[in-house]
This record gives C-alpha cells, sequence and structure tokens, in this order.
C-alpha cells in the first residue's frame, strides 16, 4: 500500500487513473476510503482522470503519531502539497473536492497556494478550520440509518446534534468578527467553484453556508439539494454526476 513520510508521519494515500489530477480530501473521522470510496471506484471518473485520496495524518491507514492532536491545519495542508509535488511529482494544477472539513481544508490550500490549484469542489464545507486537529473534534460522523433515529441511543444523539448545531452557530458568527481578511481572500480567490450544500444538513446550520456564499466569487456555483450532510455517499449516482458535468466544464488555461 502507498505511503510517504513527512515529519515523522506515514501518510496513506490512494491512487487510480491516468489524465488531470483530481484529488480528494476526506472530513473529520473519516477517510480516504470511507468517504471517498464511492467516487474512487466509478469508472466515468477513474478511466478519465487521476484520483488521489491521501487520509489526512492521524485518521485511518495514516499514523497517529505520538502527538497528533497538536498536529496544525498547516501541517496537513504540507502534507497534500508535498503528495501532489514530491511524492507524485504532478505537473499539472489538480481539481481539489473536499468534504466537510476537508472543504474547508481545500479553501485553506487554495488561499495558501493560489497558482496551484485548477478548480474546488466544496461539499458540506465550514468557513473555519482551528489551528489543530484536537480542535476538530466538534464533528461527528454524517452516516445515520432511520434505525438508528428511532432508538433512545438516536434520541440522545439528537440532542448532542442540537447542542453541536447551537456552539457552530454561535462559534461562525464570533468567528465572521475575527477573520474578515480571511473572509476577503475567499472573495479572490480565481479557481473555478462548486459548492453543494443539504437543505436537511444536520451537521452544519444554513447560517454556515450563507456565510460561505456571502464570501465567495460571484462566479461560484451552487448546487442546494433536499438531504443531510453526505451527497456523495447518500446520492452517489447524482453527485459524481454533479462531479463529472464540473470537472468538464473547466477551461484547460485554469
Amino acid at each position: 500500500m502507498p505511503y510517504f513520510t513527512r515529519d515523522g508521519y506515514q501518510v496513506f494515500y490512494e491512487e487510480i487513473g491516468k489524465g488531470s489530477p483530481i484529488v480528494f480530501i476526506h472530513g473529520y473521522l473519516g477517510s480516504s476510503r470511507s468517504h471517498w470510496g464511492l467516487q474512487l471506484d466509478d469508472p466515468r471518473l477513474n478511466s478519465n482522470y487521476h484520483l488521489i485520496a491521501p487520509d489526512l495524518r492521524g485518521f485511518a491507514r495514516s499514523s497517529l503519531g505520538k502527538f497528533v492532536e497538536k498536529n496544525k491545519t498547516e501541517d496537513i495542508l504540507n502534507d497534500i502539497q508535498y503528495l501532489l509535488t514530491n511524492v507524485l511529482e504532478i505537473k499539472d494544477k489538480p481539481v481539489l473536492i473536499g468534504y466537510s472539513v476537508g472543504a474547508s481544508l481545500c479553501i485553506e490550500y487554495c488561499l495558501q497556494y493560489p497558482e496551484k490549484v485548477k478548480g474546488l469542489v466544496l461539499v458540506g464545507p465550514r468557513p473555519f478550520i482551528h489551528k489543530t486537529t484536537r480542535s476538530w473534534n466538534f464533528l461527528a460522523k454524517e452516516k445515520r440509518t432511520k434505525e438508528k433515529k428511532k432508538s433512545a441511543s438516536s434520541f440522545t444523539w439528537s440532542i448532542v446534534k442540537r447542542f453541536q448545531k447551537a456552539f457552530t452557530y454561535i462559534g461562525t458568527a464570533i468567528q465572521k468578527r475575527r477573520n474578515k481578511d480571511y473572509l476577503h481572500q475567499m472573495t479572490e480567490i480565481k479557481a473555478p467553484i462548486l459548492m453543494i450544500y443539504g437543505l436537511k444538513d444536520t451537521v452544519t446550520p444554513q447560517m454556515v453556508f450563507k456565510t460561505i456564499r456571502d464570501h465567495l466569487p460571484t462566479s461560484t456555483r451552487y448546487h442546494i439539494y433536499d438531504g443531510d450532510h453526505g451527497i456523495a455517499s447518500e446520492r452517489t449516482d447524482e453527485f459524481n454526476t454533479l462531479l463529472l458535468d464540473f470537472l468538464q466544464s473547466i477551461p484547460d488555461s485554469h
């Protein structure tokens, strides 16, 4: 299995197909396979594009390391850059596709390396990421079944989710006031962007999506669907078709 080592961490990644590079970034508590397996295995994608999907350091098959909770977001961004530049020696600019906190990492990457991104697909993103992976623990797995929703544990989970949404709402309001420069930077992103979010998202409040919409370039495309936080797994065919249409629409000049 392919790994690379940086700063003492072993980072796992999946790689399949040939063509223009597409980089999938998973969300919190996820992995390249759990969040993007249905895209990596789609022949419409892997027969036309070079698909790359790392397990972020500290998650899934990548090593935890001694101080994983103290990893900075910048360390993870540099892991991605190192994978593309030093390990795979990618020459073409990639399209970055991120889910949840992974989508926010894509935004951060684009701001840090503005000339090295061909396009962005943001799926259920959050506008701000805390500085360390330990601070990401306000997120949780998005997959829930109807049976679980009917159970007592699911009732408890729904209460937790309400507190989580309230916390996220307040946190976003505070971050908006503190990070005006960051939000202004988002308006200046040159790469084509597709943002996708669900009207019934139980992880990220609509107010969070509105914050992002208000600060992305006016050329950004949006796809709003009547669903929860996980369109890539809940509505795979719809998502993959949407993704293909966006990829094919990006001019080679980007």
